[in-house]
């Protein structure tokens, strides 16, 4: 039953956690990811309050909103079993055997979040044992999260369980605790920002305005909405006042300015350094072309550079933050749409979080390649719903996973991640229903089998050209460091299109429709 594949998804995550605290080993690749949340647990744990978003003793400074920095405080309280040293802010650059193994042990504790989110999210919507244990699985062993998180070094498993938690939440009708507990991702990631409008729209609809099954207030009429709003409202508003309240204690707006001033970086450019496979791509290939063919006009193009500073565009316009935030909501418009007359939409707000973030991850600004993690993670729970969305899954966990492999550079991790990579791509063809008839469809006709082959060879072309790439071009053209990079994101990029395509369809097919979905 049920309880024996949950059983059985548990030992999964802890061989999976087993394997992931072996990264604690010294010799392995921690980026400076890793300092920067070292020298966050010393600020919180030795400097006042006043001073956690001042303090520039580190070049990697604060720049996570305030409840992420109590988290912080709150692990600082054990590193002293492991370490004292690590919370000293002038210990720049500290990395003690026991330093790491505490920070490794964090992320792995943390992600145990996840795993109770998709828990949550399957034991509720799943019909399947083949969904529950698949779901739980995959989530468990997913490359993404293990190269992020527990090589290059951050807490990405821990926060996306905040957000499945929170959509969990929405989904099954308990709206305050969803919207509570988004407030809180907020608050602990700014990134999630981007799916504020979405959230705002359904909630505003969906529950203020026609009041869930769940809802703890069904009056109808103004005075029904009225109550639903302002209760939402205090709710969010609580959780902000947590967050920013104390801050505001101890330095007024001063404090705010300098805060702003950290989460919106505007100056570091319009590209993140691994070139985030989005429009923006698109966008400086396309001006680089021009450079070439037109001539320069005497500007110094800056767009191709790698490197994390404004980009210069030499023939196309500059792009603004303001610009990008614009549209990255023209993008959202059709989901907005579609979230304000769903006739089911409980059944269409999953597929709505993950259309309106691969829209914030494919016009946002500055965007980093790891973002994508926001769209694939929760994607997994939508994989046993039909075999069409086991095939989106996999395509699009292949192309994120492809995207993610130059995080780590090192030769040393290249068969490690390689590996991690297989063993996901092994493992959801073993689980998922990606060869499931669909409904009605008897055989396949030709055109169908040219898809399904350009399908397979743009996967397997996401693994070699790109690595291929990467091996000639310190041979053939050493001078063109950035082309490797260049060549994944270009490449990544229709298959990222295509998804956001795909995403759209499904959001309008659950909008209309009346059918529940049912797992293969």
């Amino acid at each position: 039953g049920t309880s024996s594949a949950v059983s059985v998804a548990v030992l999964v995550w802890l061989a999976a956690a087993a394997v992931k605290l072996m990264m604690a080993h010294p010799n392995v690749y921690r980026s400076t990811d890793f300092e920067v949340h070292r020298n966050w647990l010393a600020i919180t744990s030795s400097l006042p309050l006043s001073q956690w978003y001042f303090d520039k003793t580190s070049e990697w400074t604060l720049d996570y909103p305030p409840l992420f920095a109590w988290f912080e405080r709150a692990l600082s309280v054990f590193a002293p079993l492991f370490d004292k040293g690590m919370l000293k802010v002038n210990n720049l650059m500290y990395a003690s055997f026991e330093t790491i193994l505490f920070q490794r042990v964090t992320v792995v504790l943390a992600e145990a979040l996840l795993f109770v989110a998709l828990w949550f999210y399957v034991s509720r919507q799943a019909r399947s044992q083949r969904a529950v244990f698949g779901s739980l699985v995959l989530g468990g062993i997913n490359a993404g999260i293990f190269y992020t998180d527990h090589v290059h070094f951050q807490y990405n498993g821990f926060l996306l369980g905040i957000l499945v938690l929170s959509v969990g939440l929405v989904t099954n009708g308990h709206d305050l605790l969803g919207g509570f507990l988004f407030a809180v991702l907020v608050n602990m990631k700014h990134l999630f920002l981007s799916l504020g409008p979405i959230y705002f729209v359904f909630l505003l609809r969906h529950h203020c305005i026609s009041a869930p099954r769940l809802c703890w207030n069904s009056l109808p009429g103004s005075v029904g909405f009225i109550l639903r709003l302002v209760v939402m409202g205090l709710v969010v508003l609580s959780v902000f006042a947590l967050s920013l309240g104390p801050l505001m204690a101890v330095g007024g707006m001063q404090q705010m300015v300098q805060l702003f001033s950290r989460l919106f970086p505007f100056g570091r450019g319009l590209c993140h350094a691994y070139w985030a496979p989005n429009v923006w791509v698109a966008y400086n290939l396309l001006d680089k072309a021009l450079t070439l063919a037109w001539g320069s006009k005497g500007v110094q193009a800056a767009n191709t550079g790698g490197l994390v500073r404004e980009a210069q565009h030499v023939w196309l316009p500059r792009i603004t933050p303001m610009h990008t935030v614009l549209l990255s909501l023209a993008a959202m418009l059709p989901g907005f749409y579609y979230c304000w007359t769903a006739v089911n939409p409980r059944r269409t707000f999953l597929p709505l979080i993950l259309y309106c973030s691969l829209a914030a991850f494919l016009f946002g600004y500055h965007v980093h390649e790891k973002a994508a993690l926001i769209t694939a993670v929760p994607m997994l729970l939508t994989a046993f719903q039909s075999a069409e969305q086991a095939r989106l899954y996999f395509f699009f966990s292949n192309v994120v996973h492809s995207e993610l492999l130059p995080l780590l550079y090192r030769p040393e991790e290249w068969v490690l991640k390689v590996a991690l990579w297989g063993l996901h791509a092994a493992v959801s063809l073993s689980v998922l229903p990606i060869d499931g008839t669909e409904p009605g469809v008897t055989k396949r006709n030709l055109k169908e089998k040219s898809g399904e082959a350009c399908w397979l060879l743009y996967q397997i072309g996401l693994f070699v050209i790109p690595e291929s790439i990467e091996f000639v071009q310190p041979i053939v053209k050493p001078r063109l460091t950035f082309l490797p990079l260049m060549v994944r994101s270009a490449y990544c990029l229709p298959g990222m299109l295509f998804v956001f395509w795909k995403l759209l369809l499904r959001v309008r097919e659950t909008a209309i429709s009346h059918r529940p979905d049912k797992e293969l």
